[in-house]
């Protein structure tokens, strides 16, 4: 039998948490104090402890939460905006709970006081919600006349996901983000912003790590900046050196917005190097790295983006632009004793300061990085963390690339991280800086044991034991000899560290790998639901074994803590244990045994040595004894091992990786930020820390910026000199109020955090909500979803890659939970929210791959739907459900009606009406409607005939058999057209058999008009899905039945959607083990083309399209050129826009998708006068890319274009003689 305070027993020690609806890591007090002040808390207090009933007080904290709820929920806020019934209710219900407080309080001094605070809080958020259509309105007018008014936003799901950064750190709600898509509009918006009385924060991809772009104040606008994603090209310059001669070197010029990888590439394509390579390299922006003054890999050879900055533009607050030059750059990193001048002009070219550094401003002494001097004598922008304006633009040095490079994975074990900190140690000082233009160390990236452990590494020594640590060298010299005495000189080294076991990549695509590893490191949080301290120092090399032994000391001593608050919970169980109903004496005579027992425990951990208490060894033991001692009792039993689940939870971890070369150490602690103690434990953890560098002589921060959550250990001297400049260059305090000024905001911000009560729990289980709750849990915002993702696309205000989605789906969960149970209803109204999310996705599986924590947004997306389905909240549009049964029907006649009706005539109509409608369309899809919309571009046409018109006759029950042509078969192979091929693009399918028999298969086909069940499965059509899976599954098992003395050779699909779904029928399983694109299985057996003769002419460029569902899985060049006869094959990256259904369903996101794609696509015809044939191994992307024929861009399938080089233009004629050949074979 289970004591009810058993469960209360299982907890840490809490917080005090009455107000409802609180779903964050902040406690009462931290609630009241920001909704009341601090003051009120404390009477508050005070009365809490002479309650009678507690009614009032339940009243009360139930307003504090409402209150607190709409103010963090951009959701449930807006629904007050839209509706008046609900507003009118949800005040009316206030002021009554209000009133009976009042009554109720006997006229008590202090309840009068709280009432009267409460009240005048309600007014003012009363005089919030009221006032926000005109206050929006008076932004359109100011800000839209600068930016365009569909660029200044309010929506729910924009503002939540500018409310934190890669941190999860919260405060207020941004009041709109606005963005400017030309540098130009930046400095007037902010004059806007200001004449409105609002304040500004820049923003660009929001993956800061310290709440830098966290709003700290309310009336905040974020500006973000990533539409300005210009790369405006590559040009060279002449710099004087600190000896007086000239070098020329090419310098790159960007838009804060544009992403550093672009950069990155643009410069690796021109065979440069783009230094400044943050860790988020894939998702953050070039203004980002400017104000933060980033880091990354390459720091250790070329610094951070100070050391590389030419010069940059900015927008000021007095609604000017300067420009900051540096007038002595050196063209290398930054060495102490350099100077470092910058000129500061205005808009008119005019000086407005000089400002003289040396490197020693820059950086403490000894140190490679620190961007601890905020104000760098007032050089405005850089490193200012958006403080004293938004940066626009900047021109970056580039260098040349090194012409070898030899990547080395260095793994350490032994019992301590000593040997590897003196390795580290040897390497710097073994290639040291300026390195005399040799061998040099361009990365030294380093992991610890913990990290080895979180991302699952694959340990490539043959030891049976965890490394300590990992490190990651890339050794680059300007000549092949030079790389490879680098690595010599890095064995030398070794041969002296017994422990440490080097492994070099063989070529570039396992150097790759080796990196992979590196980008995981997210998923270190996983186990505390994606919320962790992440934190930045850096210290001396010298120092680096001394802070590693701090750091295992210190873990060393939170595995002694936990495990004792083990021993205190077991303690407190056993003497809280009830007598159970049967034998109570029995296990009253157990108690004082099992007491003893746990004295023992504590007794032996006080003396345990680090080996004993990370094996467990007494803690085990106690578990062991006590679970013999309470056997029976299964209610004790099961309350000691959850406690012993929630201090394991709890336990406090430092996890350190680091750019080793620069003593830059990353100290992350995952938090479980529902636990007020546990973070609480955790930043006393922290603060050690910090002390502990600074008495090594480092600084709190090389990279990450102070922000919010590093302010508290920034020198007070830096953050006067820094107020002074604020208050120079914004005397109205217009840019990131209380940013690296206010050190209360530590204690105010909050991150989301699901408390909830049973009822929550089970409101939660209801509908699915549950599971989607936990798809997005371990979300850590890293941003690595949003570099493919096919609905990102500033240009066209589209920002629906997966972490914004998340972070507006957690916030929805959040209305729904409050929704339920203030308004009493089970509709789940608020879902309907969910759609624009749910749609804003083509099910690609890109996201999945780089995602640290492994969440598939197509997956994710594929679950909202269906909740919106069963909700009756997901709409259809009605050419999207005339698809779905035109795919489901199995019938010749009606797919012959379908054909030429919807197909055929549909399309040719369409056509005809984009002509028409042209003249009617607004420039963005998303202010036509849904008739214009489909109108916007023209499908085109699709063939005349389908597959089975040219098959011979094929019932239901039959399967086709074709054998070659001459020469006997030499192996089987099944072949699954699908609706793609087989029906709307049928000489996809046609090509697909021609190339089939010219390689010698004998193919069996199925019988007509089969689905694979995608199309119905990201629809959320639950019921068809799963009965065409059922439908094919049978018929696919039958079949192989028929054919059991047949070996297949495999399952031939030309459609990356019919090999997922034939996956979900486990269909290679029954068809030769593999599901194989026909274009690989041509290469695997054999074919081999000849180029096109001379005399045929040059023929039209080749360009490809890589289908979001991939069948050749990225290798479609690599098999071309296995082939042979394609020459050079050039890819266009970006989804084709028809996304299946989604052009039917949503042609407001499908054309900006293809606006996304037309950009590529001129990009890649730029100086092509010919033409271009795309090449694709889709049939849907086949219509996509038809979409672009004013473009003079001929789409085609890799079937078809084999089909033509085997049997050239006339292989249609001699597929059909082949095809008479067909028999049909009963199942």
């Amino acid at each position: 039998m289970q004591h009810p305070n058993l469960e209360s027993a299982l907890a840490p020690t809490p917080s005090v948490r009455e107000i409802p609806y609180n779903y964050t890591s902040a406690d009462d007090r931290q609630a009241l104090s920001l909704l009341l002040g601090p003051d009120l808390w404390g009477k508050l207090e005070e009365l809490r402890t002479r309650r009678v009933t507690g009614r009032s007080a339940r009243l009360l904290m139930r307003f504090f939460g409402e209150i607190l709820i709409h103010r963090r929920n951009p959701f449930l806020f807006q629904e007050l905006v839209d509706s008046a019934p609900r507003r009118r209710r949800f005040f009316r219900n206030i002021e009554k709970d209000l009133g009976i407080v009042s009554r109720n309080s006997n006229g008590e001094e202090r309840v009068g006081e709280v009432l009267a605070a409460s009240r005048k809080l309600l007014a003012a958020f009363r005089a919030e919600v009221e006032g926000a259509p005109e206050l929006r309105r008076r932004m359109v007018r100011e800000l839209g006349a600068v930016v365009g008014k569909d660029s200044v936003l309010f929506d729910p799901f924009t503002l939540v996901s500018h409310a934190t950064d890669a941190t999860d750190w919260r405060l207020h709600l941004p009041i709109a983000v606005v963005m400017p898509d030309d540098e130009r509009q930046v400095a007037p918006l902010l004059a806007g912003i200001a004449r409105l009385g609002l304040k500004a924060i820049p923003r660009g991809a929001g993956t800061g790590l310290t709440g830098g772009a966290v709003p700290l104040r309310p009336g905040c606008v974020v500006v973000n900046t990533e539409k300005l994603n210009r790369i405006r090209g590559v040009s060279e310059r002449t710099f004087r050196l600190a000896d007086g001669r000239e070098a020329a070197a090419k310098v790159v010029e960007l838009e804060a917005g544009v992403v550093t990888e672009r950069a990155m590439e643009h410069a690796a394509e021109r065979g440069l190097v783009f230094a400044t390579d943050p860790t988020s390299a894939w998702a953050c922006t070039i203004g980002g790295n400017v104000a933060e003054n980033a880091g990354g890999k390459d720091c250790v050879l070329w610094g951070t983006c100070i050391d590389n900055l030419v010069s940059w533009r900015m927008a000021m607050p007095s609604g000017r632009h300067w420009t900051v030059r540096r007038v002595d750059h050196r063209l290398r990193k930054i060495l102490p004793e350099d100077p470092v001048t910058f000129d500061v002009v205005d808009e008119d070219g005019a000086l407005v300061k000089r400002i003289a550094l040396t490197g020693a401003d820059i950086r403490k002494k000894g140190l490679w990085k620190d961007i601890t001097n905020k104000a760098l004598g007032g050089v405005p922008g850089l490193q200012k963390e958006g403080t004293d304006g938004v940066i626009t633009s900047a021109e970056f040095v580039l260098y040349p690339e090194y012409e070898a490079k030899r990547t080395l994975c260095l793994e350490f074990f032994g019992p301590d991280f000593d040997e590897a900190s003196r390795v580290i140690l040897q390497l710097a000082r073994a290639f040291p800086f300026p390195d005399g233009g040799k061998e040099a160390l361009s990365a030294l990236e380093h992991f610890d044991d913990e990290y080895v452990r979180a991302i699952d590494y694959k340990v490539k020594a043959p030891r049976p034991e965890t490394p300590k640590a990992v490190l990651l060298v890339d050794v680059v010299g300007h000549a092949a000899d030079e790389a490879a005495r680098g690595v010599d000189k890095i064995r030398r080294i070794l041969d002296e560290h017994p422990n440490t076991e080097l492994f070099e990549a063989r070529d570039a695509a396992e150097a790759k790998r080796f990196w992979a590893d590196r980008k995981k490191l997210g998923a270190i949080a996983r186990r505390t639901n994606a919320f962790k301290m992440n934190e930045d120092v850096v210290l001396p090399l010298e120092a680096l074994a001394e802070f590693a032994r701090f750091v295992e000391a210190t873990n060393v001593e939170e595995e002694r803590y936990a495990q004792g608050r083990f021993v205190d919970r077991a303690e407190d169980l056993l003497r809280g244990a009830p007598p159970p109903k049967d034998d109570p004496e029995w296990l009253a005579r157990k108690i004082p045994a099992a007491l003893a027992r746990c004295a023992a425990a504590r007794e032996a951990l006080v003396g345990a040595d680090a080996k004993a208490l990370r094996a467990l060894a007494a803690i085990e033991a106690l578990r062991r004894d006590l679970g013999q001692l309470v056997r029976g009792y299964p209610g004790l039993v099961a309350a000691l091992d959850r406690a012993h689940r929630e201090v394991r939870d709890r336990l406090v971890v430092l996890a350190t990786h680091m750019h080793a070369g620069d003593g830059n150490v990353h100290v992350n602690v995952p938090v479980l930020s529902n636990d007020r103690p546990m973070l609480r434990r955790t930043e006393e953890v922290i603060d050690a820390v910090m002390a502990k560098v600074v008495a090594l002589g480092g600084v709190v921060s090389g990279e990450h910026g102070i922000g919010v959550t590093k302010l508290k250990y920034l020198e007070p001297a830096r953050v006067r000199e820094l107020a002074v400049h604020r208050a120079e260059v914004d005397p109205g305090g217009l840019m990131n109020p209380g940013k690296l000024e206010d050190l209360a905001v530590l204690d105010q911000v909050f991150t989301p955090s699901f408390n909830l009560l049973e009822l929550e729990a089970r409101i939660l289980q209801h509908g699915q909500l549950e599971a989607l709750a936990k798809a997005i849990a371990h979300c850590v915002r890293c941003g690595k979803c949003k570099a493919d993702c096919c609905v990102y696309h500033p240009a066209r205000g589209m920002f629906f890659h997966p972490r914004n989605k998340n972070l507006a789906i957690g916030s929805l969960i959040e209305a729904l939970l409050y929704d339920a149970q203030r308004e009493r209803s089970t509709k789940f109204e608020l879902l309907r929210w969910l759609e624009e999310v749910a749609d804003h996705c083509t099910i690609c599986h890109k996201c999945a791959k780089p995602c640290p924590v492994d969440i598939d947004t197509g997956e994710v997306s594929v679950l909202e739907r269906e909740i919106l389905a069963s909700y009756g909240y997901k709409r259809t549009t009605v050419a999207t459900r005339a698809t779905l049964a035109y795919l489901d029907t199995r019938s010749p006649v009606a797919n012959a009606a379908f054909h030429g009706g919807l197909v055929r005539l549909g399309g040719a109509l369409q056509r005809a009406a984009c002509a028409v409608a042209a003249p009617l369309q607004p420039e963005d899809a998303r202010r036509a409607p849904y008739a214009l919309q489909v109108l916007r571009s023209p499908v085109p046409p699709a063939p005349s005939e389908t597959l089975r018109d040219v098959l011979p006759h094929c019932e239901q029950d039959q399967v086709l058999v074709l054998d070659p042509e001459g020469a006997p078969a030499q192996r089987t192979v099944f072949y699954f057209p699908g609706c793609g091929s087989e029906r709307l693009q049928s000489h996809v399918s046609m090509a697909a058999l021609h190339v089939l028999g010219s390689v010698g298969a004998r193919v069996v086909i199925p019988p007509p008009f089969l689905c694979c069940g995608f199309p119905a499965h990201v629809n959320a059509k639950v019921e068809q899905h799963s009965r065409t899976l059922l439908r094919d599954t049978i018929l696919f098992s039958q079949i192989r039945d028929m054919f059991s003395h047949v070996s297949f050779d495999g399952c031939v699909v030309t459609c990356g959607t019919c090999r997922e779904g034939l996956e979900a029928m486990e269909a290679e399983k029954l068809f030769g083990g593999r599901i194989v694109d026909v274009a690989r299985y041509a290469a695997e057996r054999g074919l081999s083309l000849a180029a096109p003769a001379p005399e045929a002419g040059p023929g039209p460029e080749l360009l490809y399209h890589a289908p979001c569902h991939d069948s050749l899985d990225g290798d479609a060049r690599a098999v071309l050129a296995r082939i042979g006869g394609f020459g050079k094959v050039e890819a266009v990256p970006h989804c084709c826009s028809e996304a299946g259904t989604l052009a039917l369903s949503r042609p407001d996101i499908t054309d900006a998708m293809l606006h996304r794609k037309r950009e590529a696509i001129a990009e890649a015809l730029d100086g092509r006068p010919r033409g271009a044939v795309m090449l694709t191994n889709c049939p849907s992307c086949v219509q996509g890319l038809g979409r672009n024929a004013a473009f003079g861009v001929e789409p085609k399938h890799l079937a078809v274009a084999l089909a033509e080089r085997i049997s050239g233009p006339d292989w249609r004629e001699k597929f059909r003689a082949q095809a008479t050949r067909a028999t049909a074979v009963h199942f």
